[in-house]
């Protein structure tokens, strides 16, 4: 029972069909009980594109009949009606579930773009959650359990060290807290950033210009990072050189 049951299948039902093989169903079917004898014991508001996918995976024999199909049974009449229109309104998958199946998707050589498509996100949000996919296991368990932020999570995903992601979040699941001036204390010694008094009189322009990367946050949280620091250093001290210079011309030392 769906607006759009009898649409031919769109050009993005394979890269879908990809998807669900790699990481598997995330978002359940919502379906409401039958009523009465001409229907289905129970009818589908919902997933025409999965079922379309899921037969394209049952005719390569990736999956075969017994298959199971997660699915939501939504009772309440105005929400089945709810659900003929929009996606999933029953049940809406949580952001640790998307992590967690972008990774798995990464695991098997699927594009950014072909997970954009398939799960209707704008590249950009791909990228930045394929970066979380990486982070420790129990940050997710954490994540869902809303025992961090999303925040939080990008914070910790930061820290080069996965035993002490894994460290930090299993201490907030054991109930002690999140800890979050561990890790930016961590970041703040382990890099180099804009907020450097040496780029007082350094601009972002004079160090690149002069060789330096830099590194942006791809969640635009934190301050940029400086990959070469001894190049900061060699700009600056030519700089406060030329400073001193004018200063000594006039006779202060």
């Amino acid at each position: 029972e769906n607006l759009r049951y009898g649409e031919p299948p769109d050009e993005d039902i394979p890269t879908l069909a990809a998807t669900l093989k790699a990481a598997g169903q995330l978002q359940p079917v919502t379906v409401r009980p039958g009523r009465g004898k001409k229907e289905q014991a129970f009818m589908a508001l919902d997933g025409r594109r999965r079922r379309l996918a899921l037969a394209i995976l049952l005719e390569a024999g990736d999956i075969d009949e017994d298959y199971p199909v997660r699915t939501y049974v939504e009772p309440d009449p105005a929400r089945q009606a709810a659900a003929v229109l929009l996606t999933n309104t029953a049940v809406p998958v949580h952001v640790a579930d998307v992590i967690a199946a972008i990774g798995r998707m990464l695991k098997s050589k699927l594009t950014i773009t072909a997970m954009a498509r398939a799960l209707g996100y704008d590249e950009i949000e791909i990228k930045r959650l394929a970066v979380l996919s990486g982070v420790a296991p129990a940050a997710l368990v954490a994540l869902k359990a809303g025992r961090i932020t999303l925040r939080q999570t990008r914070l910790l995903a930061r820290l080069p060290d996965r035993q002490e992601q894994e460290d930090l979040a299993q201490m907030t699941l054991d109930g002690h807290g999140f800890q979050e001036w561990r890790v930016s204390e961590r970041l703040d010694d382990s890099r180099v950033t804009t907020r450097d008094r040496r780029c007082a009189l350094v601009d972002p322009r004079a160090y690149a210009d002069a060789g330096g990367r830099t590194e942006t946050d791809l969640f635009g949280e934190l301050p940029p990072v400086l990959l070469d620091p001894d190049i900061l250093t060699a700009v600056w001290t030519r700089r406060a050189r030329g400073i001193a210079a004018v200063i000594e011309a006039e006779g202060i030392s």
